[in-house]
């Protein structure tokens, strides 16, 4: 997993699988984000291979940190997570896209 900070919106590129196995490296990850986020935290998961409920588990708990914190979360999706992402009609609770670069939510500039 890397980590780029896109003038002040922080991006998650996480690759493979997150899956048990991998799910605690990612939360350290997670929680590195959100103490030096300013308002925007962007996980792109676009390569990930596998995603099971650890790693759903670990999203969504990533979620409710950053919003509790006034901060806003997005996930870009591609392929079997987006899939995913629909079947379990997560959309209707978290900020999914499918393009790094669409503009920000709150705004700012595009990502890309």
């Amino acid at each position: 997993m890397t980590v780029d900070d896109r003038g002040g919106v922080l991006v998650a590129h996480v690759t493979g699988e997150l899956d048990t196995y991998t799910v605690p490296d990612a939360r350290r990850v997670f929680e590195s984000l959100e103490a030096t986020s300013g308002s925007e935290v962007v996980v792109d998961l676009r390569e990930v291979t596998f995603l099971d409920s650890s790693g759903l588990g670990a999203l969504i708990g990533l979620y409710h940190r950053v919003s509790d914190a006034g901060g806003h979360l997005r996930l870009v999706c591609a392929g079997v997570t987006l899939r995913l992402m629909e079947l379990m009609n997560l959309g209707q609770v978290l900020d999914i896209s499918t393009e790094l670069d669409e503009v920000s939510p709150n705004g700012g500039a595009a990502l890309a």
